[in-house]
């Protein structure tokens, strides 16, 4: 039974997003557009991003992403566990203990993650401006 789970789960990993046509820009959708229109002109050229962006892009993202990841598997691990402890005091409180680890490594990981931001951004000054209002009308 685990070995049909687990080549369902495989199958509908590795499908489903090709069925649903998971794209980060779709032709047309505007995407574009808009980041440019809000970040200025050449955000979204490949070919101009700096080592910031590419760090941001290509190594915390992911970094963030394992980390809630991490987070969510140890959260339910713990739940199980507490769950089908059966009232022994010992897996309650390894339960419980393993809760607040991972609840404090994922306020640590996002506090230190937003003040980074904040100040990296604060620094180079690359707050988001807004576009530029122009009046299309003729009268």
């Amino acid at each position: 039974m685990r070995k049909l789970a687990a080549a369902l789960a495989l199958f509908c990993s590795l499908t489903l997003p090709g069925f649903a046509s998971a794209q980060f820009d779709a032709p047309g959708s505007g995407l574009n557009d808009t980041a440019e229109a809000a970040y200025g002109p050449g955000i979204t050229d490949t070919d101009h991003q700096n080592i910031g962006i590419f760090v941001g892009k290509y190594i915390i993202k992911p970094v963030i992403g394992l980390t809630g990841l991490m987070f969510l598997v140890l959260t339910v691990y713990a739940g199980m566990m507490w769950m089908t402890s059966g009232g022994d005091a010992k897996r309650v409180e390894k339960a419980k203990s393993i809760l607040v680890a991972s609840v404090t490594g994922a306020v640590i990981i996002a506090s230190a993650y937003v003040i980074v931001n904040t100040v990296i951004g604060a620094l180079a000054g690359t707050t988001p401006q807004a576009a530029p209002i122009t009046n299309t009308d003729s009268e």
